[in-house]
């Protein structure tokens, strides 16, 4: 594989609109790019799967010849995938009216019951090693309200995926495509544009709704028929996802160090098999020969004896080694290792040193950099789960069996947003208490429930402690009419039997009745004063 230019490239189209006359020219040039993304994608899955080939011959003793792969990739894609993606992302409400707090919750409802949670982590593997993923989002015939979502999501492989974007300003999306390849060898490609689906097969024929085909003249001009149907979502539904900027893998800069790593794991292995294996040299012995004039040599549990010779020669057999620095190599190998994945922002997992604790050991095992390395992908996730959702609430929207009645239809983007969390359980406490201070101290609640992202569903949260968290308001600050009565029940500090006519602190007569030093050292009252 040709390691230049790591990152999946973005395909590129100079039309802006997509319709029968030019979308099999769009495909055949979006292709070009696209087989190139697809074989980066292919060796990046297979070097995560352990198909790692060692970049050396073996000259030395080429009968042993130990292939070790120690799998670090996996190991990086692992901590990924658990550290970031462990928790599902949830929707909250952008607002905190609590208009929309029960359509929220309906709709993080009905991820759940299209098993989101398993296709999040499907999603995540294609993300995290390949640097790019796709999932489509349908519209859900057979919704039934309660038991199915109405809308339905699946994750696609970016091998057979992906999305053809404007070079006008804004880059905007303006063609979803996946395919698939039939056992003939024959590619159905289906495409989506924001109003339309066109199927077509092998990049030459369009195929109508009621499954005929036609042939494109050699200028991939239809003449005559319609042969797209409508795309009822209004959206493109398929949803491109991306890790990075740069849209590459969670350990691809740091392949040709595994490659190394490997090398000195199979070097060190086929050198303690080499000496396990040794091969043995004999000085001034002469072995005995038997009837055909052959020497017969000891075998493994023989004793051999050895006699010196007339001359004063001392005979002797040992083992050819080579002189190896066993403690260096493995030092080095170790060190290797865990300078690969301080790179990748994997933290040290197997910490025993104690005596430290909270801030002092994530800064010293490497949780800062792996929470740091997390919050910049959680910026780029979001924006990816902002499109999703707008695709989803298009779909729940024109799903003729959702009631129009129905909160969710009536949901916009701009109510809501994405929760992405990580949980730490050290900062268990530190959360819980950060929440109590911020609540008692007046910060709107709702806002702290979705900001110490301590919940695994804020929104849940947030409709199921409604009526608690009114009560401890009102008990902690009093009730909005308690508050007015306040205000109007205000007394004179100074005499409580005595309503206060001037509601004002900058007020000079409550300024000098509360501060006798107001008149200079005197501490008598100015009306009093001689």
């Amino acid at each position: 594989m040709d390691n230049s230019n790591y990152g999946r490239k973005i395909i590129y189209t100079d039309y802006e609109d997509v319709n029968e006359q030019n979308v099999v020219s769009i495909l055949r040039d979006a292709m070009l790019v696209h087989r190139q993304n697809a074989m980066k994608c292919e060796y990046l899955l297979n070097y995560e799967a352990g198909v790692q080939p060692l970049t050396r011959v073996k000259t030395f003793r080429p009968d042993i010849d130990i292939q070790c792969i120690d799998n670090v990739a996996n190991e990086v894609t692992e901590f990924k995938l658990g550290f970031v993606w462990g928790n599902a992302i949830t929707i909250t409400q952008r607002n905190t009216e609590g208009k929309n707090d029960k359509a929220v919750g309906e709709l993080n409802d009905c991820y759940e019951l299209d098993n989101f949670r398993q296709k999040t982590q499907a999603l995540a593997r294609f993300v995290e090693i390949c640097g790019v993923a796709y999932e489509f989002v349908d519209i859900n015939a057979d919704y039934v309200e309660g038991e199915s979502a109405p809308f339905t999501i699946e994750p696609l492989d970016p091998r057979t995926s992906f999305v053809v974007r404007s070079t006008k300003l804004g880059n905007k999306k303006i063609l979803g495509v996946t395919y698939r390849q039939d056992t003939l060898g024959n590619y159905y490609f289906t495409c989506f544009s924001k109003d339309r689906r066109f199927e077509i097969q092998n990049m030459v024929k369009l195929i109508t709704p009621d499954n005929t085909e036609k042939e494109i003249d050699k200028w991939n001009v239809t003449k005559t028929g319609d042969f797209n149907a409508t795309n009822p979502i209004g959206e493109i539904p398929i949803i491109e996802w991306v890790r990075a900027t740069d849209r590459m893998g969670c350990f691809e800069r740091q392949i040709p160090e595994m490659d190394n790593l490997n090398i000195l794991v199979s070097d060190f292995s086929n050198d303690v098999d080499q000496n396990t294996q040794a091969v043995w040299v004999t000085v001034d012995v002469d072995f005995p020969k038997n009837e055909q004039g052959e020497e017969v040599r000891p075998e493994s549990g023989d004793w051999l004896q050895l006699y010196s010779t007339k001359d004063g020669k001392t005979p002797g057999i040992k083992a050819l080694a080579n002189p190896y620095d066993y403690s260096g190599m493995l030092n080095n190998i170790v060190t290797r290792r865990a300078l690969i994945l301080q790179k990748c922002d994997v933290p040290q997992r197997n910490d025993n040193s104690g005596g430290s604790t909270g801030i002092a050991m994530s800064d010293a095992t490497g949780w800062s950099s792996a929470e740091s390395s997390a919050c910049k992908e959680e910026s780029i996730l979001s924006g990816c789960k902002m499109d999703e959702i707008r695709v989803v609430l298009k779909a729940i929207a024109n799903n003729p069996t959702v009631e129009k009645s129905s909160p969710l239809s009536k949901l916009k983007p701009i109510d809501v947003q994405p929760s992405i969390k990580r949980q730490k359980t050290y900062e268990m406490t530190t959360k819980i208490n950060a929440f109590a201070n911020a609540v008692s101290h007046g910060l709107d609640w709702k806002s702290v429930v979705n900001e110490i992202n301590f919940f695994a569903d804020p929104q849940q949260v947030i409709v199921d402690s409604e009526e608690t968290m009114k009560r401890y308001l009102d008990k902690e600050f009093g009730s909005e009419e308690e508050k007015e009565q306040a205000l109007a029940n205000q007394v004179n500090p100074n005499n409580p039997n005595q309503p206060n006519l001037v509601n004002s602190s900058s007020d000079p007569i409550n300024q000098i009745s509360n501060s006798p030093n107001v008149d200079g050292m005197n501490t008598q009252k100015p009306d009093t004063e001689e």
